[in-house]
């Protein structure tokens, strides 16, 4: 598994200079299928196991299958957040928003099929809000470590469970 990371500032489209946004993006190359990817992706049961900065999930349903999702997602650092999915495609991934002391964060978890075997998982996340240069100076490169940690992470169970289902299967 190779990733790569970047911390990309940006300004979000029409807004004003004070509404800098910033733009960590991750990329992995996954040696599992993308079904199997979004299957561990979309269980909040399981995110423990790959995002492990996260206490506490309060949400209606484990799994994400549809925009209109909504869960309570609490880090073990800081206060809870609501996290509302945008978009959700099948072995494609999801795209969802939160919003935190005046930001809005706009994250997206995307699949990328690699043939029957293998996908490229793509995560980014942006930050938009009246202190987005100064987020950006003080929490960027944190962030873009964490992201980098929780896509290998995720990488590495999704290839253990497949590689486990093929032993089964055998």
């Amino acid at each position: 598994m190779l990733g790569t990371a970047a911390v990309v500032p940006a300004l979000a489209e029409g807004a004003p200079r004070a509404y800098r946004r910033t733009v960590i993006r991750s990329e992995l190359s996954v040696a599992a299928p993308a079904a199997v990817v979004h299957a561990v992706l979309t269980d909040v049961t399981a995110w423990k196991l790959w995002s492990p900065h996260i206490d506490r999930i309060d949400a209606a349903s484990d799994i994400i299958d549809a925009v209109g999702w909504t869960g309570m997602v609490k880090p073990w650092f800081g206060p809870a957040t609501q996290m509302d999915v945008t978009w959700c495609e099948p072995a494609r991934g999801i795209r969802w928003t939160s919003t935190a002391v005046g930001h809005r964060l706009d994250y997206a978890d995307l699949i990328t099929p690699d043939g029957p075997d293998g996908c490229t998982v793509t995560m980014a996340a942006t930050v938009s809000g009246p202190a987005g240069a100064l987020v950006q100076q003080l929490v960027g490169p944190l962030s873009a470590f964490g992201q980098r940690r929780r896509l290998a992470r995720l990488g590495a169970l999704a290839e253990f469970l497949y590689r486990r289902t093929i032993v089964f299967a055998a």
